[in-house]
This record gives C-alpha cells, sequence and structure tokens, in this order.
C-alpha cells in the first residue's frame, strides 16, 4: 500500500509537472505573440514614442521620431535627454529642463497629458509643434518611476489651420461688424445672419432676418436664377464660388447691382457666407462718365460739323473771290456745293423780261462724279416755277420735302435737266434766293437724292450763308465789268488813235488790258515827230489800277509831250514833267523811258525814271538792255536826276518799249521775264515792228489771264 502510494503519489507529481511546464510554454509563446504585436505597433504608429531611462537617457524610440524631429536614429542612441534645447511654449517661452512632461513624470510618478511645444526640426530647422503625453513606469519598492514613455504627434498644420480659422473667424465678424460691405450667412432656404451693410442694401432689417422672411431666392430676379445654380454648384465642387456682379431686388421693386463672392460654411445643411459690394456708386458714375463721353462727343460733333460748315464757306469765300465773271461764281460754287452738301444744285437767274431760267447744273452722275453744265445756251423749261418764284419774289428759302411725288411729271420735260433732276430722284430741295443788299439775282435750288439724310438747320443756315456769298460775288462781278468798260474806255479815249507815219521809221503798239477785274488804267504809249526828222518815242506807267489811274496817265503823258516840244533832251523833258507832277498832282506816282531819234544820223539820246529799259537789237541778231540811264520814278520824294544815255543806232536796228505787265507775274520772276523778252528779241532781229509785237505777246503773254495791263512799242530805222 505505501509504496503503490508512494510510487503513486510520484506519478502524480510528474504529471502536475508536465503539465506547469505545459502552461508555461503556452505563456511564453502568448507572450512573445504579444510582445511582437507590440513591437510591431511600437514600430508602425505614426506618432512618436520615446522609451526614457529615469537618468533621461533614451531607451528606444521609433522610426516616427526619427520623421517628426528630423534626428537620425543612430544619434538618439547617445542623446542624453530629447526635446530639451530650445523647446518653447505656445507663448514662445522657453522650457526649463525640469519642466519638460518626461522630466515632470519621473519626478511625480503621474501621467502628464496633451502639452504644446515647440522644437527645431532637425533637418530643416523650422519650428515644429507638437502634443506631448508623459507615462511613468518601472515604479521600484518605493513607488517611484524609473522609467517614462513620451508620445507625441506633430499638430503643426492643425494648429495653423486653427489660427486661420480663428483670424478668418475674427477678420469676418469684423467686417461684419463694420459694415464696410455686406456679409450674409445664407442656406437654400433662407437668410440665416447678416450685417446691417447688406440689410442696408436690399431693403430689409435684422427683425427680418430673425422671422426668417427673407429668402435666397426672392432676392434674385428670375433671369439671375442660372447663374445663383451655377455659382451653387461650384461652391458644392470646389467650397467657394468665384465673385461675379449680379442684382438684388429691393422690396420696392429697383434693382440693386452688386458684386457678389462666397464660399461654404457648412455642408450639411449647405449654409454659405457670401460678401457683397454695392455697386451702385459705381453704376451711377459709369452712367454719368457715358452720359459726360455722349455730351463729349456731341460736342465734338458740332465742333467738327462748325468746323466743317466753316472750312465749306471759307472755300466758297474763295472760290468766288478768285473767280474771273459771274459765270465761274456760279459753275465753282455749284461744284463746291455738290462736293460738300448735295446731289445737286441748280441756279436760276432772272432774264431781260424777268423770266427765271435754269442757267448751270452741277449733279451727281452714276458713279458720284461730279459734272457741271452750262444751260445758257440749251431751251428748256423752268423746273419748280411756283417754288422758285416765291423764293425769288420773297427773298426767303423754301424747303420742299417728298419732292418724289414730281417726279412722274419732270419725268416728260425734253431737257437736260429734267433727265438729270428725274435720275437724282431727289426728296428735299432747298430754294435759295441770292440777293445782294436790295438787289434781287436770282435763285439757288440745291437737293439731296433719296436715302440721304434731309436738310437741317445747320444745312440751311449753311446754303443760305454761300447765298450770300454768291450774291456779294455776283454784285462785284457786275460792278468790276462795269468799272472795267469805263476804265478801259477812258484810257483808250487818252491814247494816241493812230501811229504817225514817218518816214525811215515802222512802228507798232500794243495795248493789251488786264483781263481779270478792273486792272487797267496806268499804262500808256506815245510816239510823235519832232522837229528836224527827229520822233520822240514814250512809254510810262501810272501806279495804281483803276479809273483815277486812267484819269492820271492822260495828265502825265500829255504834260510830257508839252515838253519834249520845247525841250531838246529827254533828260530835260523827265525833269520838267517831274517838276509839273509834283505842283499839279502831289499824290500820283509814274515810271516813264522817253527816248529821241534822229533819223537822219541814227543818233538816240534817251532818259528813264524808274522804268524797265529799252531793248535794242542790232540787224546781225544782237540784243541788249539799254539800262545805264536809270533815273527815279516820277513824283516820288526828294530831288531826283535823270542821266541821259545815248546810242548810234544803224538801219535795220530796232528799239522795244514796254511796261512791266510783260515781263513780271505771280508765277514768274522778273528776272525770267528779262531773259525771255532778250531771247524773243534776238530771234526778232530783222522782223518788222508788227512782227515783233507779235511775237513778244506770244512768247511772254500767250493767252494766260493777265492781272495787269501791257504796254508794247516797237520801233526799227528802215533808211
Amino acid at each position: 500500500m505505501g509504496a503503490r502510494g508512494a510510487g503513486g503519489r510520484h506519478a502524480s507529481v510528474r504529471a502536475t509537472g508536465v503539465r506547469e511546464w505545459d502552461g508555461h510554454e503556452t505563456l511564453a509563446a502568448q507572450l512573445a505573440a504579444t510582445q511582437e504585436r507590440y513591437r510591431t505597433l511600437f514600430e508602425t504608429l505614426p506618432q512618436g514614442v520615446v522609451y526614457y531611462a529615469a537618468d533621461g537617457r533614451i531607451i528606444e524610440a521609433n522610426p516616427a521620431v526619427s520623421q517628426i524631429l528630423g534626428v537620425d536614429a543612430a544619434a538618439m542612441r547617445t542623446w542624453p535627454l530629447v526635446l530639451t534645447g530650445g523647446a518653447v511654449r505656445e507663448d514662445g517661452t522657453p522650457f526649463a529642463p525640469a519642466e519638460l512632461p518626461v522630466m515632470v513624470a519621473l519626478r511625480t510618478g503621474t501621467v502628464v497629458t496633451d502639452v504644446v511645444m515647440g522644437v527645431q526640426h532637425g533637418r530643416s530647422g523650422e519650428l515644429r509643434w507638437l502634443r506631448v503625453t508623459a507615462v511613468p513606469d518601472a515604479r521600484d519598492e518605493q513607488g517611484r518611476p524609473q522609467r517614462a514613455y513620451a508620445m507625441f504627434r506633430d499638430v503643426t498644420e492643425h494648429l495653423r489651420a486653427e489660427a486661420a480659422l480663428r483670424e478668418g473667424t475674427e477678420l469676418m465678424a469684423h467686417l461684419r461688424e463694420a459694415n464696410v460691405l455686406g456679409v450674409v450667412v445664407l442656406g437654400q432656404q433662407q437668410v440665416y445672419e447678416a450685417n446691417d451693410a447688406f440689410l442696408d442694401m436690399i431693403g430689409y432689417s435684422q427683425d427680418d432676418v430673425a422671422a426668417g422672411r427673407i429668402s435666397y431666392q426672392a432676392l434674385s430676379p428670375p433671369e439671375w436664377a442660372s447663374s445663383d445654380a451655377e455659382a451653387v454648384q461650384q461652391m458644392l465642387r470646389t467650397g467657394a464660388f468665384r465673385p461675379h456682379e449680379k442684382e438684388y431686388l429691393h422690396p420696392d421693386g429697383h434693382r440693386v447691382p452688386v458684386l457678389v463672392g462666397g464660399a461654404v460654411v457648412s455642408r450639411a445643411p449647405l449654409r454659405w457666407v457670401t460678401f457683397v459690394v454695392d455697386l451702385t456708386a459705381r453704376q451711377r458714375a459709369e452712367h454719368e462718365r457715358a452720359e459726360l463721353l455722349a455730351r463729349e462727343r456731341a460736342a465734338r460733333a458740332e465742333a467738327d460739323g462748325a468746323r466743317d460748315r466753316l472750312t465749306f464757306l471759307m472755300r466758297g469765300g474763295d472760290l468766288v473771290a478768285a473767280a474771273r465773271d459771274r459765270h465761274e461764281i456760279l459753275q465753282h460754287s455749284a461744284k463746291l456745293v455738290v462736293d460738300s452738301l448735295a446731289d445737286f444744285c441748280l441756279v436760276f437767274l432772272p432774264t431781260g423780261d424777268g423770266t427765271l431760267r435754269a442757267t448751270s447744273i452741277a449733279h451727281r452722275d452714276r458713279d458720284r462724279i461730279v459734272r457741271v453744265a452750262d444751260l445758257r445756251d440749251q431751251p428748256h423749261p423752268i423746273i419748280g416755277r411756283r417754288t422758285v418764284s416765291a423764293a425769288f419774289s420773297t427773298g426767303t428759302s423754301r424747303l420742299v420735302r417728298d419732292v418724289a411725288a414730281h417726279h412722274a411729271r419732270w419725268s416728260g420735260l425734253a431737257s437736260p435737266v429734267g433727265d438729270i433732276i428725274v435720275a437724282l430722284r431727289p426728296e428735299d430741295v432747298l430754294f435759295t434766293p441770292l440777293i445782294a443788299g436790295q438787289q434781287k439775282l436770282g435763285v439757288v435750288a440745291v437737293g439731296r437724292s433719296a436715302g440721304q439724310p434731309g436738310f437741317v438747320e445747320t444745312d440751311i443756315g449753311v446754303l443760305e450763308e454761300l447765298a450770300r456769298q454768291m450774291a456779294a460775288g455776283l454784285a462785284n462781278a457786275d460792278t468790276f465789268a462795269r468799272d472795267h468798260t469805263v476804265a478801259e474806255t477812258l484810257q483808250r479815249s487818252v491814247l494816241p488813235d493812230a501811229l504817225p507815219e514817218i518816214a525811215g521809221l515802222d512802228l507798232a503798239v500794243r495795248y493789251l488790258p488786264g483781263t481779270d477785274g478792273v486792272h487797267v488804267g496806268g499804262d500808256w504809249y506815245d510816239a510823235f515827230a519832232l522837229d528836224g526828222h527827229r520822233v520822240g518815242l514814250a512809254v510810262g506807267d501810272v501806279v495804281g489800277h483803276n479809273v483815277a489811274s486812267a484819269s492820271i496817265m492822260g495828265q502825265v503823258r500829255n504834260l510830257l509831250r508839252a515838253y519834249a516840244v520845247e525841250h531838246y533832251e529827254p533828260c530835260d523833258v523827265l525833269r520838267h514833267t517831274n517838276m509839273a507832277l509834283a505842283r499839279l498832282l502831289p499824290d500820283a506816282m509814274a515810271t516813264a523811258v522817253y527816248a529821241v531819234l534822229d533819223l537822219d544820223t541814227g543818233d538816240l539820246s534817251y532818259a528813264n525814271a524808274g522804268h524797265p529799259p529799252l531793248v535794242c537789237t542790232s540787224g546781225d541778231g544782237q540784243a541788249e538792255y539799254l539800262d545805264g540811264a536809270t533815273g527815279t520814278m516820277l513824283g516820288a520824294p526828294g530831288v531826283g536826276g535823270f542821266p541821259a544815255g545815248y546810242r548810234q543806232l544803224a538801219p535795220g536796228s530796232g528799239l522795244l518799249f514796254y511796261t512791266d505787265g510783260l515781263i513780271e507775274d505771280r508765277q514768274r520772276d522778273i528776272t525770267e521775264g528779262f531773259s525771255a523778252l532778250a531771247s524773243v528779241m534776238r530771234q526778232s532781229a530783222g522782223q518788222t515792228a508788227e512782227q515783233t509785237c507779235a511775237a513778244v505777246q506770244t512768247a511772254l503773254l500767250g493767252a494766260a489771264p493777265r492781272t495787269d495791263d501791257v504796254c508794247l512799242l516797237a520801233a526799227r530805222l528802215t533808211v
């Protein structure tokens, strides 16, 4: 029994030991698995975990520590105490070593949680903010911790976001309170918050907001619904919508132009804040600026129109002043009108029996080219007889609208005027009288074709002013024509009726009045026989071109002829003539050249009183100016002398006396005139006096208009 019992006990003990051994192995395996999980968790935690000894040395640190702090793991093994250098609080004050969370946990044996501290990143040098929790561990018999864990995570971005959110919230509160611009928090159904600036803008109150009487949809006019929906969709996608201009609807019905921009503040439920800038002042300023620009453009257009009208009238005045007769005045003025203001211009003048008939017309042809037609010699009926007669008799303009009603009647007119009018199909025609003082001179009819703007008041004023210029020009042309006739008649009456016939001397003369305006009256010539087979030859020019000049010319000629009979030498003749002119006609001045030719000997004596020199030719084709005996003008102030000149002429020699109109004009310098005259005289040597005059006239004057009269006296010694 005992042995059996003892053996049984040993067997029981062995079985128990086996069971205990198996239990230890199971616990060891479980512990190893737990440690492995712990190790895996330790290695993969995103937070940094540092295991410290009581003296502050690092026992172990997970990889996140190196990444967060920017410190190599190998360096941390020998680092006496991490986070001791340069750690600061949120207010910027530094941590003392004893105040660090790990040191506090080791010293007090309590857990230190959520301490925020800033440390410098080991690689970038940037200040990074950490949220640290320290846990004491491994207490001794007295309960003092011998080790501690420090767990931390990087909250830099979180703190920055919180700071930005705080700043944004503060800024939005400041903006809302400052009422500088509208700030409103909206949802899709109503307005939740709004500052006074926004409410003043849209015409509501804070009571309306509190009562929920303002809806997002009611604020916007219907035509803005699509753009509002697009802004909401953009906000859902990106969290904000781009600033854009729109309108809000005021309770009184008017619209408020605004600039809006917004961002989401809550997605469930959807709410957003909108910042609103009232554009009413800007829009008003833009309208005022647009009105100002419109007024400025209108003023500029009016100024341009006034300048164009002034330029038109100045051109009209220049054309009237430059015209040589009434026909040119009418044609040039009519062409100017069609060039600038109308499609045709028809001029009516009274005939001898008082009937008004068209005399000229300017018009645009099918190619829009201005054509001018002279109607004086063409039979044609009058057009618009009643209107033309009314404008002529009353002296007032008549504007006829809707002239197209008369086209059918005019189409049967067999005349150039009828054809032109029907082709142009005018809509408006203005009939303006030509009046100079109390004298009625005619009527101008100006028309615009269909499709052209009708005549306005400014057009009528301009055309009436041009008509006054035309009338003044016509009156002046008539006066000039009369004065020209009177002056020319007077001048011819005091010139010799015929040249004397003197044996041995061939004489020829030309008197050519000016063709522009009056421009006659001053030039004269004379040739007369003296005793001793001598002949006196003279040419002169009285200063001035009018009827008075013609009268003075006759007196100067008679004085010179009288003294020529009494005195032998030409210089004495000019001296006595000058003395008589100073006493009898003190305001008169003249130039003259006087020569005496002895036909028996060929002796020529001459004197010159400020006149262009004689030209002398020889039979062998030589020509020279006799300019060696020139004195002062007759009538000039002071006592001037008249030197004598002498020349021996052989048979066949010639002389040419002339006035300055031959060699001088606006298009030619006097030096060129002298050269041209000498050339013609060389070519005319040996010709008769008449042939010489004809050659000189053709070469130097031609058929061009002349502003000055011209005298030529040619003499040729034949014996």
